[in-house]
């Protein structure tokens, strides 16, 4: 019968017209948006999970959705079925069910492939190991390429047993191991074999390269974070004198907000660069919600800046926006007595009390970003599960407010669009961004497969890399050293890594350098 395949964001709107039409129940947070629940029916699809097993290992913050999203999964299976629909995840599922339960379509297939080729092996998922071993039938004439060691795509579904237990599925495998490098130099080399040397599991492999250098890979540790992005970027500037172009450095990061004080250095260089992965510090919503806060108190006539935080109370959709906009502008009515008797009311007296309290010209800039903080993180609670790392954004504004005795001056000078050419006092000549391909920050995952000149990891702090969310579970632990022995494999000629002296997040205090630097031997690297 006829069907149609729809793409991921086709999902996310059936999901989103499912849940409309289930008309799920209201509560005080903000319902979980499309893609989010896309996102985690797929994640369950691909791993072998339940809805709940992926919501409280991945999506605390949305445990109490949790049977609404599972009634929405319900509808959604059914809607597909009577629609004729497929999605991505579909196609995988509905072929394995069909090799498996349909013997003549499998032997059909098994005689029209005589060898099954597959790349990328470590990154298969369980339904799509399947599909390779019904299509390769009782002949075994599959060859599998992959690197166990660059397995780190778990949460995508990837499962990383299926490319170590290959040689159990077919004992009479053989395995050839690649071990010579035609990217890395040797010393390089030298330091990511130690990282992976030390893993519990996976084939044991020592790689090697004919491009020799004597230049070690470089680890150093700042006092803080500011010194470290101070540090990073003047290296840039220092590999761009040697002729090395930005488009061949790249920044790798465990999270993005790990590069935050590096982007915030590079706009005040004005060095040209792109995001892989994430969005630059200064186009996160967060961060504008605050600086729109910030317009206000400055300027209570900033109509923009009015529009986009009014829509974070409950009741205020883009009509009434305007008439509370309009009430401001005229001045000729108070705005909470003209709207007392709305629904809004309350959120509206609780948004003008803190701005009111934060205009008060005495306060200085930092105390004025810390009120709004104080208001601003229970609406992004209700709206974003991972509020606490935008939180950590909303210090770095606080911090970087410090430098300044006026509201004014701060604002111009961090124009979030562009990024201001005068922000800071550096002498260093700015660069135009005519005469630059721009550099990479990306994380690492977005890394893969790709290769520079010279790379450099900030952040290598225990509890980042590895990610203090992996340390209760050894098989987390090890895919975050495969991901740092990824980070540091992409760099071809020059590795720095780099970190603070600590760093604070919102359920510890970070200070120990990463357990996978502290393993390797000192005669692998340089320290300073």
């Amino acid at each position: 019968p006829d069907f149609t395949i729809i793409d991921e964001e086709d999902s996310a709107d059936t999901i989103d017209l499912i849940r409309s039409e289930l008309k799920t129940e209201k509560t005080e947070k903000a319902f979980p948006r499309k893609n989010r629940i896309q996102e985690i029916i797929s994640s369950a699809r691909n791993r072998n999970l339940t809805i709940k097993e992926v919501i409280d290992e991945e999506f605390t913050g949305l445990t109490e959705f949790t049977g609404q999203i599972e009634l929405i999964n319900q509808g959604y299976e059914k809607y597909k079925k009577i629609c004729r629909i497929f999605d991505y995840d579909d196609l995988m599922e509905v072929l394995r069910n069909s090799l498996r339960d349909n013997p003549t379509f499998r032997k059909r297939l098994n005689s029209a492939y005589k060898y099954i080729m597959v790349d990328e092996y470590q990154d298969t998922n369980i339904i799509q190991k399947e599909i390779v071993e019904f299509l390769a039938g009782d002949s075994a004439n599959v060859l599998v390429v992959g690197d166990d060691s660059q397995s780190i795509y778990s949460f995508r579904g990837a499962n990383y047993e299926n490319i170590l237990r290959f040689p159990q599925k077919y004992p009479g495998c053989r395995v050839i191991k690649i071990e010579e490098n035609y990217r890395s130099n040797q010393k390089i080399l030298d330091f990511t074999n130690e990282i992976i040397l030390n893993s519990r599991i996976g084939y044991k492999k020592k790689l090697y390269s004919g491009i020799t250098t004597e230049a070690l890979p470089v680890i150093r540790k700042f006092y803080d974070q500011e010194a470290e992005a101070e540090y990073v970027v003047d290296r840039i500037l220092e590999y761009r004198e040697r002729g090395i172009s930005l488009s061949n450095i790249a920044i790798l990061v465990r999270a993005f907000w790990h590069a935050r004080y590096i982007e915030v250095e590079l706009n005040r260089r004005s060095i040209p660069y792109v995001a892989v992965g994430g969005l630059k510090f200064n186009e996160r919503k967060h961060v504008k919600d605050v600086i729109a806060y910030l317009r206000i108190i400055q300027n209570p006539y900033d109509a923009v800046a009015w529009n986009r935080i009014l829509k974070y109370l409950p009741g205020v959709g883009q009509m009434t926006a305007r008439k509370i906009i309009d009430t401001v502008l005229n001045g000729k009515s108070d705005v909470l007595e003209s709207f007392s008797g709305a629904r809004f009311a309350e959120g509206l007296k609780n948004l003008m009390t803190m701005l009111v309290r934060a205009r008060e010209n005495e306060i200085p800039v930092p105390r004025k970003i810390e009120f709004i903080k104080e208001y601003y993180a229970p609406l992004l609670q209700a709206r974003e599960p991972d509020y606490q790392i935008r939180l950590l954004d909303i210090n770095v504004l606080i911090e970087l407010s410090s430098k300044y005795n006026s509201l004014e001056k701060f604002l111009t000078e961090f124009a979030l669009d562009p990024p201001s050419k005068n922000f800071g006092t550096k002498t260093t000549p700015l660069i135009d961004e005519s005469e630059d391909e721009p550099l990479t920050i990306s994380t690492i995952h977005s890394a893969k497969g790709l290769e520079w000149h010279t790379v450099i990891i900030p952040h290598a702090l225990d509890g980042l890399i590895p990610s203090v969310r992996s340390l209760k579970n050894i098989e987390e632990v090890e895919e975050e050293r495969r991901l740092f022995y990824v980070a540091c494999s992409r760099a071809k000629q020059d590795l720095i890594i780099t970190m603070p002296s600590f760093v604070t997040v919102y359920n510890a205090f970070l200070s120990y350098p990463s357990r996978f630097i502290v393993e390797i031997n000192r005669d692998k690297f340089r320290y300073k």
